[in-house]
């Protein structure tokens, strides 16, 4: 790995845990649930930066009320290297904090930002593709992890490539497309010049952050301000993700293709491609004439008849019954949830 001793690792472990209620709460999020093996998926994400880095350089940004969970399940992660957002203000102003804080010790060290919700089955290429990256922000470029689409998903955004790069190649990206509909979706893979964004990303944090005082200085004064103890600072920040507030307004903005059998656990029914491998999967149960349905948790027998293609979710407080493709909307549930009062089982 290319100037190995300066690479920082950053992995983002917020969350409310709304996208897989009933067995996520506000206090055990997806990332600290096991739906993609038998670790949790935050473990394995710093599993995964171990590969990369030693613990010392690795970073969890995180709301305050995650953090015994979070150093429960990571016994490893060095007691300064955890970083409690004094507030939830997304991805922009807490990439920014983290940034502040490595800049502090090493000004011109590259740091990876990996969000805790991602599966990663091909290691090797994924050291691979971040390798790459590094040659590229070690140059200044903004770099960006990219993913080969396999379908024309329309629960991603997507990264416009100036031209098709050579394996290992860093190439400019010529816009950042926000989700699309299907017809879109469709184009653009049909194309062959759009990646879909991982939300990973590789720089140089003083180049990360000088970028952001040009294009939003309001969230570089925030994370300053957070860095050296300023609450005050940091709530006159506005909640932004870093696509919205950096990277869609950049100069440098590269991408690199990561082809490492990736999957962005973001629904039911994408923890459900995985079930076989999540240990939340319910043994006991009988699935007849009910063909890609998935029953997860469950103290209780469960036995489908005649339903294909649900997602049922057995928790002792609470039961949810979706179809597969419905599972992306989860949000309206517990939104419903919410309404009719009974908060208690979000918490």
């Amino acid at each position: 790995m290319t100037r190995r001793s300066r690479l920082h690792v950053v992995l983002l472990a917020g969350g409310s845990g709304t996208r897989f209620w009933p067995l996520s709460r506000a206090s055990r999020p997806k990332q600290l649930l096991p739906l993609a093996g038998r670790r949790s998926l935050l473990r394995g994400t710093w599993e995964r930066a171990r590969t990369l880095a030693p613990a010392e350089r690795i970073w969890v940004v995180a709301p305050r009320s995650l953090a015994g969970a979070i150093r429960r399940e990571l016994p490893g992660l060095a007691r300064d290297r955890l970083v409690l957002e004094p507030s939830p203000k997304d991805t922009a102003p807490a990439i920014a904090l983290a940034c502040t804080l490595i800049a502090r010790r090493e000004p011109e060290a590259c740091a990876v930002i990996l969000p805790t919700d991602h599966v990663v089955r091909d290691a090797r290429a994924f050291r691979r593709a971040v390798a790459a990256a590094e040659r590229a922000a070690a140059s200044g470029a903004l770099v960006c992890l990219g993913i080969e689409p396999d379908r024309p998903a329309t629960g991603f955004g997507y990264l416009e490539l100036a031209r098709r790069p050579r394996p290992g190649e860093a190439v400019r990206v010529r816009r950042f497309v926000e989700k699309p509909d299907a017809a879109r979706a469709r184009r653009f893979v049909r194309s062959g010049r759009f990646l879909w964004n991982g939300g990973m990303f590789v720089w140089r944090v003083d180049r990360f952050l000088a970028e952001l005082a040009r294009v939003a200085p309001a969230v570089r004064r925030a994370a300053a301000g957070a860095a050296a103890g300023d609450r005050v600072a940091w709530e006159r920040a506005a909640r932004v993700s870093v696509d919205y507030a950096v990277m869609e307004k950049a100069d440098g903005v590269r991408v690199v293709p990561l082809d490492a059998g990736w999957d962005d656990l973001g629904s039911w029914d994408a923890a459900a491609r995985h079930a076989s491998r999540s240990v939340g999967v319910a043994d006991a149960r009988l699935l007849v004439d009910s063909g890609d349905t998935v029953v997860f948790g469950g103290r209780r027998f469960v036995a489908v008849l005649g339903v294909p293609g649900i997602v049922i979710v057995d928790t002792p407080d609470a039961l949810l019954v979706a179809k597969r493709e419905a599972s992306e909307s989860m949000k309206s549930v517990v939104e419903a949830v919410r309404a009719a009062g009974r908060a208690d089982l979000l918490s």
